[in-house]
């Protein structure tokens, strides 16, 4: 059986810190996983400035919305959503940028991922409620 001692905890701490560094910034960098860190553009461009990759999303997109519905609260929901943001990737982006500079996110998906999660079990947890979609007015 192999044990996990204080010299290996010491050594995984040093060597995190070495791996961790950057030398660009003068700091450590502790949230690279997607690149964000090292992204050309920048979340405080100007909105329309950052260049969208090809209009492939939707196809992209439709062999996964199937399984992924199916796991969202409001399956319909999430595919009207689904939908329309494989449309207008960039407007839905432009939406999230005042809130990922004021929090100093650079992954949007990230973002929108901890939003859905957090809301979910706050909806789950009867904290926030849904909403009808019936005009009253009609």
């Amino acid at each position: 059986m192999s044990k996990f001692g204080r010299n290996d905890i010491k050594d995984f701490i040093r060597n995190f810190k070495e791996a961790s560094w950057s030398d660009d910034t003068g700091g450590f960098r502790l949230l690279s996983e997607c690149g964000c860190e090292d992204a050309e553009a920048s979340v405080y461009d100007e909105p329309g400035e950052t260049v969208m990759g090809d209009p492939i999303l939707p196809d992209t997109f439709l062999p996964l919305q199937s399984e992924l519905a199916a796991s969202a609260p409001c399956p319909d929901s999430y595919n009207a959503a689904a939908d329309l943001i494989v449309q207008i990737p960039e407007e839905v982006i432009e939406m999230l940028q005042p809130l990922m500079q004021q929090l100093g996110i650079g992954c949007p998906a990230s973002l929108a991922k901890a939003m859905g999660d957090v809301l979910t079990v706050s909806q789950e947890s009867g904290i926030t409620p849904v909403f009808n979609t019936e005009d009253p007015l009609l």
